[in-house]
């Protein structure tokens, strides 16, 4: 099939790129015309396939790469990701050598830098570089040296930030085939101005044939140098001996272009001197396959969820590890080469058969449990360090692991020997029934509170909202907001099951209209949506008039339909989810409320969950889907999108990516103009008839944001990547049934969450730290049992450990440098503005260093500052910088 879609995807664009020159140029063919041929075997990590054909056909391809190495002197091969040479390390190490020895002579050429060719949309601006760090590592250890062509022939689009990644990398060059604004050599541009040169053709697994001399009038009109890539991916082993020896013959003709086995390298280095007078894109190159932003909610969920889990595990054994404890490099190493593996093209996306999906579901919950065990040890040995007083009720340590100081929601979970005093809590056989809790009246009235104080014996507003019993006693889900979390630290809350707490008044209700801090809420009681959402700090209606927040709607796509998991299909109905069976207010307490609503639609049923806070500026939405339908050749494939008609007259859409913030089309504009193709749907190159009429669906991290400049709001999310905004209304994606290659991608259930941000203001207003902190939330926990005598315990009641003074600078990640003696942080300015970041460590610092991706120096950058704990280092407008410090 793969072939197939290459086939029409060579002829599509052949005859557009024709197209862009008003008469044919006649290539002059003498000798000082190359054709640079490289050989090349595409590898799919698990498509049509499973994670152990994958290991086969990477050995097999590489034998038959050293047997025609073996036979001809000239052959030249290329091999991206560095996760195919590992399967050869283990499985057939004679092998291994024989590839090393090629590397060593110059003809097996590893690219890519990458450990797979990993998707860039859905993968997070961490993971991106963890793939290069073991990728890269991985070259130098091994072959004594890393890639420096960055090697993305198959990928799904190609974001803002990747030409800054690459050169970080150790990347000067790019090639790819899709999404491509201009063909042949020409230069990318990245957000931070940071350049690469990159090649563009029609194909990754080209021919060679007599008609090969005319790609130089395709690529290169106005030059005289091409590169071809030539053979067959997957089970195809790479060039056959035919394109081989028709290499020779055609090099051999007196008429034709010098045509060379050659290395990939060897072109770019020629090419950028000769580059000059190309032209040069800036910023993503974009869209297609949009479909694969939704695909396998399983998998785009398991993504997220490893890649906050590992940020949460890797800040807490970075922390003990600075106290003196081991650090678990190895084990967290394993972990993301699982992640990275993962996130190759064809297994994030959800384009893979049903058994490579559930192959890939597998690893994710493995994974989880391994990072979060290590987090959780960590967690609770530095728990174990505090003093606690007695007399106060349970101590809990809620822990900010994000790097500012700022007030945030606080769950934190407890377990107690008797009955909570304010609830009736549900039985051990109903874990699922657990958020429907009972309120008993001790005098508070019909709310279920709880005392909860700090240290100073504060007391807060606090709300048991989920309660069950765990024999013998009862374990309780308990929700507070605190106006200041120390800045990556905790603080230590008690926690007094016993009492009822000292606030217990609910949420004003009246007229169907939750009145709270910041908000007036009216909600539509007859479908749970939100009907006016009025803010009454800049006295902005977010709700265009006579609509609702949240509505649901079921997109059919055309049965007819091609490449179904890839592409959004032509939709050919439309139907509102209204088959409302019920809507109640199931909480309201002094911290939320919440409407319970249930509806079905087909198969399927949804109960939806509204949380509406008191005193937090955040509602939050918690869908619980019961999904069963599927899409066939015979029946049209369900899509399920969240609509948010927003009242804006002149408004902007921005969307978090990788390590950056993008403007992208609204309502079919942009920037007031005419949509540049580069983002557009270009999935109609396959031979598919992608939907167009309905708006273009865009990728994004954790949120979206939609303004007019005065007044924002923003889409958080916690396990989606689709969005879309059209005619007024933000939309999430949140099911796609697909059918193709797997007919049951997504059957049974599964809990989606996703939030509104009302702000002033544009995104910069706090909204990156909001969707941050709605994804790796504050950590609230029980320490460790106190039953021991504890002398070990004398840290104070609250602590902040890092901090980061300037709102602009995002922390992405902080761990153990890779030879275990320095503390790595990366960060990124996010607003474009030169900036002097400060940073406050856990410990003094002896001395810091500025590091490229890979960890290794990094040369022409000026040094960061130290005073003590103090860290100062100097970013230029959107640039990522990793930090080595030595404690």
């Amino acid at each position: 099939m793969k072939a197939i879609l290459i086939t029409l995807c060579v002829s599509w664009v052949s005859l557009s790129s024709f197209a862009m020159f008003n008469e044919p140029l006649v290539p002059d063919v003498s000798k000082k015309d190359t054709i640079h041929v490289v050989g090349h075997a595409h590898m799919d990590m698990n498509w049509l396939w499973t994670y152990s054909e994958t290991m086969k056909m990477c050995n097999d391809n590489l034998r038959q790469a050293v047997a025609f190495m073996k036979e001809f002197p000239d052959y030249t091969m290329i091999q991206s990701q560095a996760s195919v040479y590992n399967f050869v390390e283990k499985v057939d190490p004679p092998l291994f050598e024989e590839v090393k020895n090629y590397v060593k002579e110059g003809r097996f050429e590893p690219v890519g830098g990458m450990w797979t060719e990993g998707d860039m949309n859905l993968s997070s601006g961490e993971a991106i570089t963890r793939s290069f760090l073991l990728g890269q590592r991985y070259f130098q250890k091994h072959f004594g040296k890393m890639a420096t062509i960055g090697w993305l022939p198959d990928n799904f689009g190609h974001v803002s930030q990747m030409p800054q990644i690459l050169k970080l990398a150790g990347c000067n060059y790019f090639y790819f085939h899709r999404c491509k604004p201009y063909i042949g050599t020409f230069w990318w541009e990245g957000t931070d101005l940071s350049k690469v040169l990159c090649y563009a053709n029609d194909t990754y697994n080209g021919d060679i044939n007599l008609k090969l001399k005319d790609e130089l009038i395709k690529f290169d009109p106005k030059g005289h140098r091409i590169l071809q890539i030539t053979g067959v991916g997957d089970h195809g082993g790479g060039p056959t001996r035919a394109n081989i020896e028709m290499v020779h013959q055609l090099d051999k003709m007196a008429d034709y272009p010098a045509v060379k086995f050659t290395t990939a390298k060897d072109f770019f280095k020629k090419s950028a001197v000769e580059a000059k007078d190309k032209p040069t894109h800036h910023g993503e190159m974009q869209f297609i396959f949009e479909g694969c932003y939704t695909t396998v909610s399983e998998i785009k969920s398991g993504n997220r969820n490893n890649e906050n889990m590992l940020y949460s595990n890797e800040f807490f054994n970075t922390l003990r590890w600075l106290k003196g404890d081991n650090y678990p490099a190895e084990e967290i190493r394993d972990l993301w080469i699982t992640q990275t593996f993962n996130q190759f093209h064809d297994i994030l996306p959800g384009s893979a058969i049903n058994e490579a999906n559930k192959e890939a579901v597998a690893r994710y919950m493995e994974n989880l449990r391994k990072s979060t065990e290590l987090r959780d040890n960590a967690f609770r040995k530095t728990a174990d360090e505090i003093k606690f007083q007695t007399n106060m009720g349970q101590p809990v340590v809620a822990f900010n692991l994000q790097p500012v100081s700022r007030k945030t929601v606080v769950e934190a979970n407890v377990y107690s020997h008797t009955q909570p005093a304010s609830v009736k809590s549900t039985s051990w056989g109903d874990y699922y029934g657990s958020k429907n809790i009972t309120p008993i009246d001790k005098g508070q009235g019909n709310y279920p509170t709880v005392l909860v104080r700090d240290a100073s014996g504060k007391t807060y507003p606090a709300q048991i909202v989920w309660s069950k019993v765990t024999p013998p006693g009862f374990t309780s889900k308990i929700q507070f907001i605190v106006d200041e979390m120390p800045a990556g630290g905790y603080k230590t809350f008690y926690v007094d099951m016993t009492q009822p707490g000292t606030f217990n008044e609910p949420i004003p209700f009246e007229n169907n209209t939750f009145e709270t801090d910041f908000f007036e809420v009216k909600v539509n009681m007859k479908t749970g949506s939100i009907s006016s959402l009025y803010d009454k700090r800049n006295g902005k209606e977010y709700v265009q008039e006579g609509k609702e927040l949240n509505r649901l709607k079921m997109y059919l796509e055309d049965k007819k339909g091609g490449m179904k998991s890839w592409t959004l299909n032509k939709i050919v109905k439309e139907e509102e989810v209204d088959d409302v069976r019920s809507v109640k207010v199931v909480e309201n307490g002094p911290v939320r409320a919440c409407i319970e609503t249930v509806k079905y639609w087909g198969k399927s049923s949804f109960t939806e969950r509204t949380y509406i806070y008191r005193s937090y500026p955040r509602i939050e939405y918690e869908m619980e889907v019961h999904w069963l339908e599927t899409g066939t050749d015979s029946t049209d494939s369900p899509m399920l999108r969240a609509h948010f008609p927003l009242a804006f007259d002149a408004p902007r859409f921005y969307c978090q990516v990788p390590f950056d913030v993008v403007e992208r089309p609204a309502n079919g504009k942009f920037q007031g103009g005419a949509v540049p193709r580069h983002l557009t749907s270009q999935s109609n190159v396959y031979g598919v008839d992608p939907e167009r009429g309905d708006g273009q669906e865009v990728p994004a991290q954790k949120w979206v944001d939609v303004t007019d400049g005065q007044a924002g709001i923003a889409l958080l999310n916690k396990t989606k990547y689709g969005h879309s905004y059209h005619d007024g209304e933000l939309r999430l994606t949140l099911m796609r049934a697909a059918g193709s290659p797997d007919i049951y991608p997504n059957l049974g259930k599964f809990v989606i969450s996703y939030a509104l941000y009302p702000h002033a203001g544009d995104w910069k207003n706090g909204v990156w730290v909001e969707g941050d902190d709605y994804n790796v939330p504050v950590l609230a926990a029980e320490p460790p049992s106190l039953a021991l005598i504890k002398d070990h315990a004398t840290q104070p009641e609250e602590k902040s450990f890092f901090s980061v003074a300037q709102p602009n600078i995002a922390i992405t990640g902080i761990k153990q440098s890779e030879e275990g003696n320095e503390l790595i942080i990366r960060m990124v300015e996010t607003e474009g503005k030169a900036t002097t970041a400060t940073i406050n460590l856990p410990v003094a610092a002896t001395s810091a260093r500025r590091l490229n991706l890979i960890e290794m120096p990094l040369q022409g950058v000026s040094s960061p500052a130290l005073q003590g704990t103090t860290l100062s280092v100097q970013l230029k407008p959107h640039e990522i910088a990793t930090i080595g410090i030595k404690p």
